[in-house]
């Protein structure tokens, strides 16, 4: 193949794909709507629950919160949230380290807005069984999809993680635990993705 055709082809392709060249992780928060939001945000949860069907059974906690800033995002970013603070309360079945000694951050990728998915990385929590011990689930070596974000006057989001991977060398340990629940946003009043 002769250079004009290898340069023409490299053209074609480049045609193609730079329409779509970091859109894909572009996101913003607004609150109100428009307005860019870079403030501090505030959610809780009534019912959050690690689980496993082996191990660690079911931790149920009637409390969690976290709070944490926006810290990033615009038309060529993804939005993400350094979490502060992290805590679980009033648990039943074992006890997570509260607060969180790393919390992490959380990354908003906007699918069709208000709404969008949610990414945890950086975060590591510890679970004590009486009979197992200790068991640290981490997305610090890995970030993790927990979930969805819809957006709204509350904003919610909706854990029901992939597995999350255990991070300690405690042989009684399993290797991952699934998070549940459901944290409804406090503060702002309104959270949007756009």
């Amino acid at each position: 193949m002769n250079y004009a055709k290898l340069f023409a082809l490299a053209a074609m392709a480049l045609t193609v794909l730079i329409p779509f060249a970091g859109t894909a992780s572009a996101s913003r928060v607004t609150s109100p709507p428009g307005t860019l939001y870079t403030g501090t945000i505030k959610a809780t949860s009534t019912d959050t629950k690690w689980t496993n069907s082996s191990t660690i059974g079911t931790v149920s906690c009637e409390h969690s919160e976290m709070v944490g800033t926006v810290k990033g995002h615009g038309s060529s970013a993804t939005a993400i949230v350094s979490l502060s603070t992290l805590t679980f309360s009033k648990c039943t079945g074992g006890e997570p380290t509260s607060p969180v000694g790393f919390p992490g951050s959380l990354e908003l990728h906007l699918t069709t807005a208000p709404n969008g998915t949610t990414t945890s990385s950086g975060a590591v929590v510890i679970i004590h069984k009486t009979l197992v011990g200790s068991c640290s689930f981490r997305t610090n070596e890995k970030p993790a999809d927990i979930g969805t974000f819809t957006g709204g006057t509350p904003a919610k989001l909706d854990i029901g993680s992939s597995p999350i991977p255990q991070g300690s060398n405690n042989m009684f340990c399993p290797s991952s635990a699934n998070l549940s629940g459901t944290y409804t946003f406090t503060s702002p009043g309104s959270l949007l993705l756009s």
